[in-house]
């Protein structure tokens, strides 16, 4: 009896294939993201986001995404994806986060709130079911 051989990355393409994509952002359309993200109204005092591929960058276009545009500020954004549930499946959330310039504290960090949440009033104290990131 033969034994069939697979090379590993076809089994890691199938796998590829395999997988839902729930969200997926790649800022692509320029200033159309502005109306897929909410930009929180909880605190006046919280920084507003621009669309940008900042200092350095591979692909001017191809890796522009959400800059902060004032130091020392609290930021709150989000956007809406499908309820969806990852019972007996493998989860992987994944976002980059790119630091140019020199922190003595502050950093950058995801959260994944449940389906209701209130976009216009996000703040610190904003149910989550998930968050996970970098501090400074």
């Amino acid at each position: 009896m033969a034994m069939a051989h697979v090379p590993l990355w076809a089994v890691c393409m199938l796998r590829v294939v395999l997988a839902t994509v729930y969200f997926q952002e790649e800022f692509l359309d320029g200033e159309r993201w502005r109306n897929r993200w909410v930009q929180s109204t909880n605190d006046s005092q919280f920084g507003h986001f621009r669309l940008s591929s900042g200092k350095f960058y591979g692909h001017k276009e191809k890796d522009k995404g959400l800059q902060t545009t004032q130091n020392g500020r609290f930021y709150a954004i989000s956007a809406r994806f499908k309820p969806f549930s990852n019972k007996g499946k493998t989860l992987v959330i994944q976002y980059t986060v790119k630091h140019e310039q020199k922190m003595d504290c502050g950093g950058g960090y995801i959260k994944i709130f449940p389906a209701d949440v209130d976009q216009k009033n996000l703040n610190g104290k904003s149910q989550y079911y998930i968050m996970f990131g970098e501090l400074r």
